[in-house]
């Protein structure tokens, strides 16, 4: 059988303008058929984009507000999800398996949690996620650790304790992170003085 060889592409029989032709060019091997641009119709064309971007964003902001009813349920939503996972690994053991899906859990709400109006549940979930993604053995995290940090999650989106937070509030996260900030010492991660 006779292995197929490369050969160069051809110049074209026509080369095109600067505004592409609307029809096709032919090449030996190929031909190209080149696309309308349509990307201008789209475009604004009159006003001032920051007025633009101004209602757009106030838009978005209207859609934010309709669906702003959901957000608890959502929130709770997630924070059954991380007590299930939590659950699961008292009864089982700690996996590999379930250390990935409590981290893609503490991920998302750190992700989401902000949005939804409950950045303390944010930062603890960062917390959880950053100690899972940085301790060298992840399965060596002690279950009482991961409890704290779920249970914080819990607390909070279960009395709906939305905005920033008060003094107690940043004292638990600050609380947190030593805690995290030891586990990882014990499990043999160096950490930087800050």
């Amino acid at each position: 059988m006779d292995q197929p060889t490369r050969q160069k592409a051809l110049p074209p029989k026509e080369l095109p303008s600067k505004k592409l032709p609307q029809k096709k060019l032919q090449w030996p091997q190929f031909e190209v058929i080149p696309v309308k641009n349509t990307l201008k119709k789209k475009a604004l064309t009159a006003g001032n984009p920051k007025d633009a971007i101004s209602r757009a964003t106030q838009k978005a902001d209207r859609a934010m507000e309709q669906l702003s009813h959901k957000f608890p349920l959502w929130m709770q939503k997630e924070s059954k999800r991380l007590f299930a996972i939590r659950q699961e690994m008292s009864a089982n053991g700690p996996s590999e398996d379930l250390l990935d899906r409590l981290f893609t859990c503490a991920h998302d709400i750190k992700g989401q949690a902000t949005t939804y109006g409950y950045p303390v549940v944010a930062m603890v979930g960062k917390l959880l996620a950053d100690l899972i993604e940085h301790a060298p053995e992840p399965c060596k995290i002690p279950l009482t650790v991961i409890d704290q940090h779920v249970d914080t999650i819990r607390a909070i989106v279960a009395q709906d304790l939305r905005g920033v937070g008060n003094a107690q509030t940043k004292n638990i996260i600050a609380g947190l992170h030593v805690l995290d900030r030891t586990t990882l010492k014990r499990l043999g991660l160096r950490l930087s003085a800050a």
